[in-house]
């Protein structure tokens, strides 16, 4: 009994020196870093909530509760989480249906998306997420990109004017061109170009009196308190089918999704500082989070790689950057709204299509060439369904059952069944590929078809695997390529011509 309480004692003793190294351990790094990871928060997060169709407080709200919350409870010192595009682009199907009628909704989701992370730290998932496929993960980053992209084209559209479009080009360029300055004045290495890009348009708008479209035409910038625990006020609406259903899906991919992009951020941090975290109590920490997030009115949030490798670059490293990043936050909301409402939107979508740019793994795309087929199909069709869909949980998880099922055809069959299945999958898809959902399920069988094809191709010869096994496993290939690109041309041009006889997004239930 004891050596049992001497074990416990020097347990909360580590504990206690670990602590406080990760607090204190780098005092100037972190203040710096913090202030500097805040300014570039500001104008992500204020984008990602304007695509979303909320007012922009409720990130900036999202973003002041999870910095703070994740300080003490995180697990990943120097991880950066906020109102992140993930979470706000899962969310952004359950605003635009429910916000006008039932805003509770959408707080009773994160909070439900909370209790399902709470549940799988407690179940050790964090363990899980290093067995996802590079594959899997670089189409979920590209569709993310995809999707980001997408909602800014949208708002280019909603205020269009030619002075937005220059200010647009403006700011680009003066976050492709700020790095070079830094490189000759190094005194200004740690300042963020995408808030010089927003100081210098704000400052020209305002002084020029421009009418371009502002953060404050788009959504209230002012803190609010109006929904801070509405959905405890509305209890009644909460506890329903009809919510529990609408609610469901949502919360389920802003769980799964919202891990995904945290432990694949934290990895970074872990390479990044070469030290290690504790993935599953950083899980439990986003579930908290997210908890409380709902339960304050805010939105859901996750980790941000842009905003965490930022605070690595400019000294953050201990859980004082991200206190301080979150402290920050709320004394420029509560003080300054008047100024973030000033900002024009022409800036803030010009940092996004850099962040766009920046999110989007090209190297995927440059360098298909080097990898297998079926891993660039893999990455190809999660990055399809997540466009498809808007719902990034949807991408990830047909990636891993397509990377299932090519593990399964390698594991267990034949070349010559292979090239059979190939053949069959491209007939089952050329059947069923003309209505709704069949459409959809023919781009999976083709997909799938064309990786197992690829596999049988790639074996080691045999006496079946001669030149006309070869043969045979090529034109399997190409014909289930063909109908991966008469899918995809179907899908495409719904967006183009809404009248297409073959396939309309409608059909959809």
């Amino acid at each position: 009994m004891q050596i049992s309480s001497t074990e416990q004692t020097s347990k909360l003793s580590r504990w206690f020196q670990r602590e406080r190294k990760e607090w204190f351990g780098n005092i100037i790094g972190d203040l710096w870093g913090g202030a500097v990871t805040t300014f570039a928060l500001l104008p992500e997060v204020i984008g990602f909530m304007i695509a979303a169709g909320i007012p922009p407080y409720m990130g900036l709200y999202t973003t002041i509760c999870l910095t703070i919350v994740l300080s003490f409870v995180g697990g990943r010192p120097g991880l950066v989480s906020a109102g992140a595009g993930a979470t706000a682009m899962i969310a952004a199907g359950l605003i635009a249906q429910y916000w006008d009628t039932h805003p509770e909704y959408l707080f009773a989701a994160v909070i439900l998306a909370g209790i399902f992370q709470l549940i799988m730290g407690l179940c050790r998932v964090g363990n899980l997420v290093r067995f996802i496929p590079e594959c899997v993960m670089h189409g979920f980053v590209n569709g993310l990109a995809i999707m980001i992209f997408i909602s800014q084209v949208k708002l280019c559209i909603q205020g269009s004017s030619v002075e937005m479009f220059i200010l647009i080009a403006i700011g680009i360029g003066i976050i492709v061109g700020f790095p070079f300055l830094k490189k000759a004045v190094p005194a200004l290495k740690r300042i963020p170009e995408s808030f010089v890009a927003i100081v210098a348009i704000t400052a020209y708008t305002m002084i020029s009196q421009s009418s371009v479209m502002t953060i404050s035409d788009m959504g209230s910038i002012t803190a609010s308190f109006d929904h801070v625990g509405q959905v405890f006020g509305r209890i009644s609406n909460v506890f329903t089918g009809e919510c529990f259903l609408a609610i469901l899906p949502t919360s389920l991919s802003l769980a799964c999704v919202g891990l995904i992009e945290t432990m694949l951020t934290a990895r970074l941090v872990n390479e990044e500082t070469k030290t290690t975290g504790n993935l599953n109590r950083e899980c439990r920490g986003q579930g908290i989070g997210n908890i409380i997030c709902g339960s304050l009115g805010a939105m859901p949030g996750c980790a941000m790689i842009a905003m965490t490798v930022t605070n690595l670059k400019a000294g953050g490293r201990g859980r004082l950057s991200t206190f301080v990043a979150g402290g920050l936050m709320a004394i420029l909301l509560f003080t300054l709204s008047f100024f973030l409402g000033a900002i024009p939107l022409a800036a803030l979508v010009a940092v996004m299509f850099v962040v766009c740019f920046h999110t989007f793994h090209w190297a995927s795309v440059f360098k298909a060439y080097q990898v297998p087929i079926k891993e660039t199909m893999t990455m190809a069709l999660t990055v399809g369904v997540v466009v498809a869909t808007d719902n990034l949980a949807y991408g990830v998880g047909v990636g891993l059952f397509l990377t299932g099922m090519y593990y399964l055809a390698k594991r267990f069959l034949k070349p010559q069944f292979q090239i059979s299945l190939s053949f069959l999958l491209f007939a089952a898809a050329s059947a069923c590929a003309w209505f709704g959902w069949g459409t959809v399920a023919a781009f999976v069988m083709a997909s799938l078809g064309v990786g197992i094809a690829s596999i049988a191709r790639n074996e080691e010869p045999s006496t079946f695997l001669s030149v006309k096994g070869k043969t045979l496993a090529t034109t399997a290939l190409i014909c289930c390529g063909v109908a991966v690109v008469g899918c995809a041309v179907l899908v495409a041009t719904n967006s183009i011509w809404p009248g297409n006889p073959w396939f309309s997004l409608a059909m959809l239930p």
